[in-house]
C-alpha cells in the first residue's frame, strides 16, 4: 500500500518539478565561432584544350547543393615561371556554370601554376603538371549475354571489356579509365532502308563493388587507377559494361575507351570525394576528408593526357 502512495504522490508533483527543472535551465553560452569563407577552385585540363576553372566558395548555411560561383576574381595563369596572362571570365548558361578560361591559349606538356584572388578571402594557388599519355595496348569485348527489362521492346546486352596496357616502371601512376558507348536512333523508310535521325554518347558507369586495392570506382564517371600493386607491369583489367537499347529504335555505335593518365592530385581528389559519397554515414563511421591541393583554399587544379580507343560491341 506505501508504495502504492508513494507512486500516487510521484505522479501529482511530477509536473511541477518539471516546471521548476525547465525554470531552473541556465542557457549555455558555446560561442562557436563559424569557420571563414574560402575560395574553392576546380581545373582539369589536357594538352591541345584550352584552360578552364570554376572558382566559388565556402559559405555557412549555405545548402551542399548550392554552389556560390564568383565572377569577380582575378585569375592569373603562369607557365613554370612564365605569366601567360589573366583568365577571362565566361558567364553561366542552361546547361554549364561560370568558369575563368585562358584566353587564346592551350595546355601543353608542361608544369602549369594558378593563382586567385578574391575581396574577402585568402589569396590561393596551386601547381600541376601535364602527364605522359600511356597508349592502350589493347581492347576486347565479350558477350555474356542478354535480359528483357520491364518493357517488351528493351533488351539489357551484358559485356565484359577488358583493357590493357603498359605501366611505365619505377614511379608512382595513376588512372582514369572512361567508358563511353555510342547510340545510334534510326527509323525504317518506306522503302526497308534503315534512317539513322540521330546519336548518343552515354555514359558508363560502375558501383563501388567493383572496388579494390587498385581500382576506385569514379562515382558516374569510370574507375580510378593505381599502380601499387602492378608498378611496371603489363597489365589487363577487365570491367562490366551493358547496354539498354529500344528494340528497332535503336542500334549502338562504337564504345569508346578513353585512358587518361592523371597527376597524383587528380587520383587523390577523385577517390576521396568518390569514397565520401560512398560512406554509409552511420554513427562511429570513419570519416572521409575530400583531398585538396590548393593552397589557402580547397579543391583541385590537375592535368591529365589521354590515350583513345574504340570497339563495337556487337
Amino acid at each position: 500500500m506505501q508504495g502504492n502512495r508513494f507512486l500516487q504522490v510521484l505522479m501529482m508533483i511530477m509536473p511541477f518539478l518539471l516546471f521548476v527543472g525547465a525554470t531552473c535551465e541556465r542557457p549555455v553560452n558555446l560561442d562557436l565561432a563559424l569557420p571563414a569563407p574560402e575560395l574553392v577552385l576546380i581545373s582539369t585540363f589536357t594538352p591541345g584544350q584550352p584552360i578552364k576553372a570554376s572558382v566559388s566558395s565556402t559559405r555557412p548555411g549555405i545548402s551542399p547543393n548550392q554552389t556560390n560561383y564568383l565572377s569577380n576574381a582575378t585569375v592569373n595563369l603562369f607557365s613554370q615561371e612564365e605569366y601567360l596572362g589573366p583568365m577571362a571570365f565566361v558567364v553561366a548558361t542552361s546547361n554549364r556554370p561560370p568558369f575563368y578560361q585562358s584566353s587564346q591559349l592551350v595546355a601543353h606538356k608542361q608544369s602549369y601554376r594558378i593563382e586567385v584572388e578574391a575581396a574577402g578571402f585568402p589569396n590561393i594557388k596551386a601547381t600541376t603538371v601535364v602527364p605522359d599519355a600511356v597508349p592502350i595496348k589493347r581492347l576486347d569485348a565479350i558477350p555474356v549475354g542478354f535480359s528483357p527489362v520491364s518493357s517488351p521492346q528493351q533488351i539489357i546486352n551484358f559485356f565484359h571489356v577488358r583493357v590493357n596496357f603498359d605501366d611505365p616502371a619505377n614511379e608512382p601512376n595513376f588512372y582514369h579509365l572512361r567508358f563511353m558507348q555510342e547510340i545510334k536512333e534510326f527509323v525504317i523508310g518506306e522503302s526497308g532502308d534503315t534512317i539513322f535521325t540521330k546519336s548518343r554518347m552515354d555514359q558508363i558507369s560502375f558501383g563501388p563493388s567493383i572496388n579494390n586495392n587498385s581500382i576506385t570506382a569514379n562515382l558516374d564517371d569510370g574507375v580510378l587507377l593505381e599502380d601499387t600493386f602492378f608498378d611496371g607491369k603489363d597489365v589487363s583489367f577487365s570491367f562490366p559494361v551493358q547496354t539498354n537499347l529500344f528494340l528497332r529504335q535503336e542500334i549502338p555505335g562504337q564504345l569508346f575507351v578513353e585512358l587518361r593518365t592523371v597527376s597524383e592530385p587528380y587520383y587523390k581528389f577523385y577517390s576521396s570525394l568518390a569514397r565520401q559519397l560512398n560512406s554509409p554515414g552511420v554513427p562511429y563511421s570513419e570519416p572521409v576528408f575530400v583531398y585538396s591541393n590548393i593552397d589557402n583554399g580547397n579543391g583541385l587544379f590537375a592535368a591529365y593526357n589521354v590515350s583513345l580507343d574504340s570497339i563495337r560491341l556487337y
